[in-house]
């Protein structure tokens, strides 16, 4: 799989460049997103696939540098996310995989702010869980839907297409990736809209 992604990605990379010398702006626009969106589906396909087989990485990651750097990409894109609030330095440690933890959060704050308007993210440290929040000012969704919305191929209804991709496979990929790890992920309502909620296990240096 490894190579197949490295293959894909060559071609992708040649596309785009053929791409730029389309005359229509609009139409290379849309191509050059549906490439992006394959690439994004690949690279998604091979983290689960890890994740499936226990071959995510391990290694000590202060979450909250995870959550800030990743808010910090979006607000240099202009995009309205804000991280809220999150322990010191140093105080919110786990064992897992940097690319995969990344994945799902980028993917959870994009959603939040495509389909809520905003993304509001916060982390707050238990004796032993790390509790992330991403809560948005949409619709939020509908109770019982929750636990459907978490399984591969199935979309919110269209005010509230959480998952991402057109495929729905965001929220999926979301589960497996914090389930491999140890943790958890829910969905639910906040206090202006939607939120989703995901705990992992929290490491205590030595």
């Amino acid at each position: 799989i490894g190579g197949i992604q490295h293959d894909v990605r060559t071609f992708a990379t040649r596309l785009r460049l053929r791409l730029e010398r389309l005359p229509d702006p609009a139409e290379r626009e849309r191509a050059t997103a549906d490439i992006t969106d394959m690439i994004d589906l690949l690279d998604n396909a091979l983290l689960t696939s890890r994740a499936g087989v226990g071959a995510l990485e391990e290694e000590m990651l202060d979450l909250a540098e995870v959550l800030r750097g990743e808010v910090a990409d979006f607000r240099r894109a202009g995009l309205p996310a804000t991280l809220e609030a999150a322990p010191p330095d140093g105080e919110a440690w786990v064992i897992g995989d940097r690319l995969a933890l990344r994945r799902v959060v980028g993917n959870l704050v994009d959603n939040a702010v495509k389909y809520g308007q905003r993304a509001r993210v916060s982390l707050q440290a238990d004796d032993d869980r790390l509790r992330i929040v991403i809560a948005d000012d949409g619709p939020g969704f509908a109770d019982g839907d929750a636990e459907l919305l978490l399984e591969p191929f199935v979309r919110a209804e269209p005010s509230r297409a959480l998952a991402t991709g057109g495929a729905g496979l965001g929220l999926a990929v979301a589960r497996a990736l914090i389930e491999a790890q140890g943790g958890e992920i829910r969905l639910g309502k906040g206090e202006r809209g939607g939120k989703v909620e995901l705990t992992l296990p929290r490491f205590r240096p030595g």
